[in-house]
């Protein structure tokens, strides 16, 4: 059983929100919206839900503070066998072109899609993954027009390499100038094929993945990886950072081993965001590490935030992703950062201060009451609903001047919460989608249970319009939002003071 995360009593201030310029403001639920404060997310799940039209999608979900514009399930020979939908994890959109990356076991490569009218969007190319890997994760390099897809070895894909051939992941770039018909450049092959999270800038890949020296198994071994790519036809791997005990022949720190209930600690790279010059990167259970990147060929370290233990990390480990709070100059002083566990109690979130990296300190929480405060005393045990309860991916809107995040929280569907009193976060917004039920496979453990529930995965927003994508890695393809909700006036107020 996991040890319960830390709690922080909400002072009774209301934070002061104003709207100026991006999404108008609404005054709360509207019809077909939900009005509770803590709506349930367990509604019933529809036989039809790979069919529902725009207008059934609309009646079927629950939000507050979103307008529905559009949704697509992209369906089409690219789509796994016994697929209905295409599953999506992360989404980028540049001047009306949705770049939407697979996810198993639906969908193994990338589509590109037209979006500029989001009831009718459309499809221009996919790219198919390399044999044996899935493609969860992708960036683009919006000026010089390169897509960049992450390759990661994965046994789901029914397409695998040819007996005594190696799997090759790591990363391919594509020039999508005509999003219709992107033209491969050249590609980073990793050793060992475990690529996950990654940022780029204008010429460096900073990702997680496995090297020549990764221990196995090396896929939750992965450490950072920084390539550069200045010339995309033939890029080069630039410095590599690792925790001591990540490679052969090495012996992990006596607080990297062993969670307090016994079961080993998973030291995994796995999410990268990028500030300025420096790194922020969830550890999984290492923690979040703060790295200075301003030399990306020599990368050190600024400091950690290692939570596990006290806590138990989970069967994937627990930090998933840092995103820290968009600020107008200088270095962060707010952080975002998630657990991603599946077990009871689920994955919530942390606000951090972050101003001394060596420092680090926690703020507040962020929680779903029905979904993580419920506990029964005589059992000493928490009480979760079923399905896929944790935080996944925490995004940061362009217009939100730091203080607003949108969280999207797997069977929570996604939340948007106000942290201008980094101390008291309120939730702004929600959208809850109908939910994607897809028959279970043999090859999606852990993810199993997914097949009981929706499965939204991340959220962007498009710095043009500022309409925001929501993805479902169930096979519910990608829904178009509009933001009405409040707009926090000002960032964060300072945290540790």
């Amino acid at each position: 059983m996991h040890l319960r995360r830390l709690l922080v009593l909400f002072a009774s201030s209301v934070i002061a929100c104003g709207t100026p310029t991006a999404p108008a403001a609404s005054p709360g639920p509207t019809v077909g919206q939900a009005a509770s404060a803590a709506p349930s997310a367990s509604a019933a799940a529809s036989p039809n839900a790979f069919t529902l039209t725009l207008d059934q999608l609309k009646t079927q979900s629950q939000t507050m503070n979103f307008e529905i514009l559009g949704h697509s399930y992209f369906p089409g020979p690219h789509l796994a066998s016994g697929s209905f939908g295409a599953g999506f994890n992360t989404p980028r959109v540049y001047k009306g072109i949705a770049y939407l990356a697979g996810y198993p076991p639906t969908l193994f490569g990338v589509i590109i899609a037209d979006v500029k009218d989001p009831a009718n969007m459309k499809q221009l190319a996919f790219i198919p993954n390399n044999p044996g890997t899935r493609t969860a994760y992708l960036r683009l390099n919006a000026q010089k027009n390169i897509l960049v897809i992450g390759y990661d070895a994965n046994a789901a894909n029914p397409i695998q390499v040819p007996a005594g051939q190696s799997v090759k992941g790591g990363w391919v770039f594509y020039d999508v100038k005509d999003p219709a018909n992107p033209v491969k450049l050249g590609e980073f092959v990793n050793p060992g094929a475990a690529t996950h999270g990654f940022e780029i800038d204008d010429r460096y890949v900073y990702g997680c993945a496995s090297t020549t020296q990764t221990k196995k198994p090396v896929g939750t071994a992965q450490s950072l990886s920084v390539v550069d790519y200045s010339d995309p036809k033939s890029p080069t791997l630039a410095s590599v950072f690792h925790i001591t005990g990540q490679f052969d022949g090495e012996t992990y720190a006596s607080d990297d081993v062993k969670n307090p209930d016994g079961t080993p600690q998973i030291i995994q790279c796995h999410e990268v965001n990028k500030d300025g010059t420096r790194l922020w990167v969830a550890w999984r259970d290492a923690g979040i590490l703060s790295l200075d990147a301003s030399d990306p060929k020599n990368v050190k370290q600024l400091g950690r935030y290692d939570y596990v233990p006290p806590y138990n990390g989970g069967s994937l480990g627990a930090a998933h992703t840092a995103a820290v709070s968009p600020h107008a100059s200088g270095n962060a002083s707010i952080l975002l950062t998630n657990d991603e566990i599946f077990a009871c109690p689920a994955g919530l979130d942390r606000v951090v201060d972050v101003t001394d990296p060596a420092h680090m300190t926690v703020l507040s929480t962020i929680r779903i009451p029905e979904v993580d405060d419920k506990y029964d005393a005589a059992s000493g045990k928490f009480v979760c609903p079923p399905g896929q309860q944790s935080a996944h991916q925490p995004y940061f809107p362009p217009y939100g001047n730091g203080s607003l995040v949108f969280q999207a929280w797997y069977g929570q569907g996604m939340r948007a919460w106000d942290i201008s009193n980094p101390y008291q976060p309120k939730e702004v917004g929600r959208f809850i989608s109908p939910q994607y039920l897809r028959a279970p496979t043999p090859n999606t453990s852990p993810y199993a249970d997914s097949a009981l529930d929706r499965h939204t995965r991340e959220v962007f927003v498009d710095p043009d319009t500022n309409l925001v994508y929501v993805t479902d890695g169930n096979g519910g393809g990608l829904t178009v939002l509009k933001y009405t909700g409040p707009i926090p006036e000002r960032a964060p107020i300072p945290g540790v003071r």
